[in-house]
Parts: structure tokens; sequence; C-alpha cells
């Protein structure tokens, strides 16, 4: 499965220099997210900001939590780099993504002698790895969709969110 998505990656990266989405060095924007997370099966939200250093790539720090669900929550920070290329259009893009995460893992135990709560906290870095969709709707609003696949010792897992972006 892993070797497939990299293919796929690595396909989009070699096909993405002949192609060119609507975007300009130091265009900016803010977002919220959310969406679905495989390792504790709950909902994710959060902020994301993406600065173009070219019209070929991005970065995008982002900041986001798990919510509590099977006793574990969790805070995520991530930073990634697109490499949008447009399809069909100005307004379509597509773009493979790979980046740096850390996450802060909460696990909540409840004490069997005095029934207190009980939490203990696993602070993890790693990698990210997927692709994503842009959709813009005029020139200060894009929606997004995206899917990765974050590399973290114990707590791996895919993470697929949809979003909405402010452009400055």
């Amino acid at each position: 499965m892993f070797r497939k998505i990299l293919y796929a990656l690595l396909l989009l990266v070699a096909v993405a220099p002949g192609m060119s989405a609507q975007m300009q060095r130091g265009e900016k924007t803010l977002g919220v997210k959310t969406g679905y997370i495989s390792h504790n099966k709950s909902a994710v939200a959060g902020l994301t900001f993406q600065y173009a250093l070219s019209s070929r790539i991005r970065i995008a720090p982002e900041i986001g939590c798990a919510f509590r669900h099977h006793n574990e929550d969790a805070l995520l920070i991530d930073l990634n780099v697109h490499m949008p290329f447009g399809v069909g259009g100005e307004q379509v893009a597509l773009y493979p993504l790979a980046g740096v995460t850390f996450n802060s893992w909460a696990t909540h135990r409840v004490s069997v002698l005095d029934e207190a709560d009980v939490t203990t906290h696993t602070n993890r870095f790693g990698a990210n790895l997927g692709a994503g969709f842009d959709l813009r709707c005029s020139s200060t609003l894009r929606l997004n969709i995206e899917a990765k696949y974050t590399f973290v010792k114990s707590y791996s897992g895919v993470l697929l969110t949809a979003g909405i972006s402010y452009v400055f």
C-alpha cells in the first residue's frame, strides 16, 4: 500500500514541472480544516497557513487537535511542503505533500484506587506524506481536500481533511 502511494506521488512530482497552478510568489492563505484521523478513529480540527515560495512550491504550517476517543487525544503540529500544479484550468490544482510533524498524544486513564484521572503524554516527531486538491472559488476563497499518512512511532495513521481558506 505504502509503495503504491509513493509511486503515485513520484509520478505527480515528475509531471508537475510541465504544469502550473494559479499561484504567485508571496501569496498567503489562512484557513480552517476538519476531518478524520485513523489512529484513534476520531475527528480532527485545526488551523492552516500557506505561503508560496514560488509559483510551484509553498510551505504549509498547520496546528490541530485530534479529539478524545478511546481515551486518547492529541495536539498535532505539521510543517509540510506542497508542489501544486493545475489540472483542467486555473481554478483546480493537485499537489503532492511531504513534511515533518510533532504529535503530543495524551492517554487518559482512571486510577483504580481513588478514581482520579491519570493522564500520560507521549511526544513524538515524525514525517508526513500525502496529496491534496485545491478548488479556487474566487480570488480570495479556496476550498481543499487533503489526505496524508503520518509516520510517527506507535501513533502512525491516515489523516483526511477538508478545509476552507482566505487568500491574501
